[in-house]
């Protein structure tokens, strides 16, 4: 049988600032995160593709495609970046991406834990904090979750 190539990256650590929020998700007794339509966006990208084939693959070349694929999705344009509704549509968008350029990837995952920043309540001192940019915020040390998701092209057939 032909051997199954599997590539990745990992502690790929992400941080958007700007065009990110969390809006219209499902208001239930499990939710804990209000809606935010902006938002510092902020995670640790682990990902492993594999290839359909291991024949004549110029592998550097396609791990550095992925990658600019994935830091694209989550910047964007330097000028006007990329909107982010969700760190869940970042990702597969990203994916989905991959899948529809690199025709030698029959399958991707990546794993995204969120790193959230709260903002600190700064209103008890207006004399230290003064001008434009008043805001300051504070990273929480453990993530709020891990988002998962794999996507395979659909004429991938089971090996059982």
């Amino acid at each position: 049988p032909a051997p199954t190539v599997i590539s990745g990256i990992k502690d790929l650590r992400v941080l958007k600032t700007t065009q990110s929020s969390f809006v219209n998700f499902i208001d239930d007794e499990y939710r804990s995160l209000p809606d935010m339509k902006d938002r510092i966006f902020s995670t640790i990208v682990r990902s492993s593709w594999q290839y359909s084939s291991w024949k004549n693959l110029d592998f550097d070349k396609i791990h550095n495609r992925v990658m600019e694929i994935i830091l694209k999705n989550f910047a964007g344009d330097a000028d006007k970046g990329i909107m982010s509704p969700s760190v869940q549509n970042t990702l597969y968008v990203t994916e989905k991406e991959v899948l529809d350029v690199i025709p030698e990837i029959s399958s991707i995952d990546m794993e995204m834990p969120n790193k959230h920043y709260f903002t600190v309540d700064l209103s008890k001192f207006p004399k230290v904090v003064q001008g434009e940019n008043e805001e300051v915020f504070l990273p929480v040390d453990k993530p709020s979750g891990i988002i998962y998701a794999q996507l395979d092209r659909r004429d991938i057939k089971s090996k059982l």
